[in-house]
């Protein structure tokens, strides 16, 4: 007996769903838990900035102050995208791969001050990126309004 994937109707195409479609929730769990270490590592920078190693109250460019911000901005970001994935959101497809690099981005700038929590972050972001990147359409809801 042959075994057929599922396919899913949308907007009048039928298309085959692979394994692979978990790698986009499995993402979209990714860009959460990111998004969650984002939030947290703002928080510890906004409230106790002895946390961190810091040179002159600086990291890289920033003061510890402005720097918490951007950290919670953001993780609260990552955490929306994430959220929009699981319905399979083209806009937060987009949004979450254009996060993640910016993610890297602003990892390796703090990567000084707490290198392995820095190294851990950047790691989850690739992960993001590939499953996105390769497979996101897989797993596109069958509504007109995605």
């Amino acid at each position: 007996m042959a075994h057929h994937s599922p396919t899913v109707h949308h907007s009048g195409q039928e298309r085959e769903v692979t394994g692979w479609v978990g790698w986009v929730y499995f993402a979209a769990f990714l860009l959460i838990l990111n998004g969650a270490f984002q939030t947290i590592m703002g928080i510890i920078a906004l409230f106790n900035s002895q946390v961190y190693a810091v040179v002159n109250d600086t990291v890289v460019l920033f003061n510890i102050g402005a720097w918490g911000f951007i950290h919670l901005l953001l993780g609260i970001i990552l955490i929306s995208a994430g959220s929009a994935l699981f319905s399979g959101r083209l806009w937060a497809r987009v949004v979450a791969i254009i996060v993640a690099t910016v993610s890297i981005l602003s990892q390796l700038m703090f990567i000084s001050a707490y290198p392995f929590w820095s190294i851990i972050a950047i790691i989850i972001d690739f992960a993001i990126i590939y499953a996105l990147t390769v497979h996101g359409s897989e797993a596109v809801i069958d509504d007109e309004t995605s």
